[in-house]
């Protein structure tokens, strides 16, 4: 019987056909006030360099490290006549220069906007661009932490040209890379779970870059979430949960199960969905940092009138000046060539710059 009506069609509640346009006309919808964004990533080791940012002011080569590559003094066995020979003076330090790199995100403000939403606003679209803007900027800086811009100088100095060897980066911070003790960690091909998504694989790979970097142990490690999970895997596996007799859990008490972070040789290794899939970065904070302009660390211009350029608008932009800087790029490694992902690819929608 349902099946030959001939009236109006029907989503839910709500009439189609002329009865639903009827209503539309003469009802407001029913508006969550509230944009929940569908197109973005956390960027925790972003985060972790933001939370720790060391100031930087101005003058030519905004963070300039003076870096010693050679020895001052050299050690002589003595005879019983306790000569020994002149000392040499050596020239041992170099500077290795650092430029602040400048993101900025244009903000706009169109004067009929103004108008149209001054009375009937149920979502600010001026203060839900803002908020976007700010999310924007972390979204570009976290991913160019992962990528090699050797061959854009106004891109930031990412982790790639911190602990690359020489081989995709000639230079950093102008010292060349044909100097040894300027080379970082880069350990390309280095295979599937066997020799890293596993805990003794993981501890061969830490202690290979504590003894790189002269004995000093890194303090973190950061994975794509496929091949940590690989790697969190083989740490479950071995799970236990131990009870003691005469106790009971009640419905309150909570089992948990697996880690938010893994400590490998008392090295935290955590997942970042910027980092791409079958690569690693091991790193020590205490070479390592994200240096702010006191002028311009995350600040807006305010907004500027468009008029002289014809449009009744306004424009603004978000700006930062910021830089990575190694100051020992043998204490940390770049990793490559992983395999034996526990998915295929990051599950969600690509991050949109």
């Amino acid at each position: 019987m349902s099946g030959s009506l001939t009236g109006p069609q029907y989503s839910g509640i709500t009439p189609g056909g002329p009865l639903g346009q009827q209503l539309q006309a003469i009802t407001r919808r029913a508006v969550i006030p509230s944009v929940y964004v569908q197109i973005y990533q956390s960027h925790p080791l972003l985060s972790l360099f933001l939370s720790n940012a060391q100031r930087a002011r101005g003058g030519v080569s905004q963070v300039t490290i003076p870096v010693q590559g050679a020895s001052f003094v050299s050690f002589n066995w003595g005879s019983f006549a306790g000569d020994f020979p002149m000392p040499q003076d050596e020239a041992a330090i170099s500077d290795a220069q650092f430029n602040l790199k400048l993101g900025m995100v244009p903000i706009g403000f169109f004067g009929m906007e103004a108008i149209v939403q001054s009375s009937e606003v149920i979502i600010p679209k001026l203060r839900a661009v803002t908020s976007d803007a700010a999310v924007v900027i972390k979204q570009a800086i976290a991913q160019s932490l992962y990528t090699n811009n050797a061959t854009n100088a106004q891109a930031l100095d990412s982790l790639v040209q911190a602990y690359d060897n020489g081989t995709l980066t000639t230079s950093y911070g102008g010292i060349p890379r044909t100097n040894a003790y300027w080379q970082g960690q880069y350990y390309p091909n280095m295979g599937g779970q066997s020799t890293i998504s596993s805990r003794a694989g993981m501890a061969t790979i830490l202690t290979r870059v504590m003894t790189g970097a002269g004995g000093e142990s890194p303090d973190w490690a950061v994975m794509n979430p496929a091949d940590w999970t690989t790697l969190m895997q083989d740490f479950m596996s071995l799970e236990m949960f131990q009870t003691t007799p005469r106790s009971m859990y009640g419905k309150g008490d909570v089992v948990n199960a697996g880690f938010r972070a893994i400590r490998v040789l008392d090295t935290p290794i955590f997942p970042d969905p910027f980092c791409p899939r079958g690569q690693m970065f091991i790193g020590n904070s205490r070479y390592l940092a994200m240096y702010l302009s006191e002028a311009a660390p995350f600040v807006f211009s305010g907004f500027q009138s468009a008029i002289p350029q014809g449009q009744i608008a306004d424009i603004g932009v978000l700006i930062t000046c910021l830089d990575l800087v190694c100051s020992k790029p043998s204490s940390g490694a770049y990793v490559t060539g992983i395999t034996g992902a526990a998915w295929p690819n990051v599950p969600g929608p690509p991050a949109v710059l």
